[in-house]
């Protein structure tokens, strides 16, 4: 999903090194060339410049692919066309630039590297943002409409952490009951685990409470169901570890073992999934599952 936010923190970033940049190759090709500092400068700001301008790229590609992409995002950004012709050329000849500085250790002269620096300097400083923003308004314009005004990054990145520490619980469930209960280890990190996804769980519940307009309530979960937006057994089994919350989460305090591993087991990650499931076909249609 689109992250406006973080995008206009790249696009900062990206704007600050430009000015750097310009700072020293405004002195022109002769000073440079008799200052030893300014290729060196000039190589560090191009790096930083670079790996922001990745950044930018692995999130816009994993937008329009619909799929997580995190590595050579630049070069591939340069083929999806998004951009104009000239500002893909230069993204192509930063990832050639980058190749050949650390994979095939060539030494650019000090000219070289001022002609170069100069040119996607000065493309970057004229078309890039321009480009960045109407490419982040088309693919705005292709999101889907959702029915609950929901903040869809925090949203999604709490339902991101329930599933990650899901998948941290596995590593538990290949015991038996009677190794799980007598590991310490086990129960230890199988509550902290279950602890952050409660949390994220109360964020989102709170949050999609509140942009639906509903009052606040000592138990979210049961507030979410008898508002129609969650099922009422799934609400009772949410509510149900959420009372342990803070029991869990001090290591001095005793925890059902039994009923601790049967979470582990299975029914947290049901309980879990069924919330995350539920709360995205609510946000989307304005109604709970038939």
């Amino acid at each position: 999903m689109l992250n406006v936010e973080f995008l206009n923190e790249k696009a900062t970033k990206v704007n600050s090194t430009l000015k750097k940049l310009s700072n020293i190759l405004q002195f022109g090709e002769d000073t440079f060339l008799k200052t030893p500092m300014y290729p060196d400068r000039t190589k560090y700001y191009l790096i930083i410049l670079y790996d922001e301008l990745e950044a930018i790229a692995c999130h816009i590609v994993s937008n329009i692919r619909e799929e997580k992409v995190k590595e050579n995002c630049l070069e591939k950004l340069s083929q999806e066309g998004v951009f104009s012709e000239k500002l893909n050329r230069i993204f192509q000849d930063f990832v050639n630039f980058k190749k050949k500085l650390f994979e095939e250790n060539f030494n650019y002269s000090d000219r070289e590297l001022f002609h170069l620096s100069n040119e996607i300097v000065s493309t970057l400083q004229n078309f890039f943002i321009k480009e960045l923003a109407a490419v982040v308004k088309q693919l705005k314009e292709k999101q889907p409409k959702l029915a609950i005004p929901v903040n869809l990054v925090k949203l999604n990145h709490h339902a991101s952490t329930v599933k990650s520490e899901i998948k941290r619980l596995n590593t538990f469930k290949g015991m038996s009951e009677e190794e799980f209960i007598n590991n310490n280890f086990a129960i230890d990190r199988s509550r902290y685990f279950i602890v952050v996804a409660i949390d994220s769980m109360l964020w989102m519940c709170r949050h999609v409470a509140r942009q639906s307009g509903l009052k606040p309530s000592k138990d979210c979960f049961i507030n979410l169901a008898e508002n129609g937006i969650l099922e009422q057994e799934l609400a009772k089994k949410l509510s149900e570890v959420a009372s342990l919350r803070d029991t869990l989460a001090d290591p001095t305090k005793d925890i059902d073992k039994h009923y601790l591993f049967r979470l582990v087991k299975s029914e947290f990650e049901e309980i879990a999934n069924g919330f995350v499931k539920q709360i995205a076909y609510y946000i989307k249609h304005g109604k709970k599952a038939d």
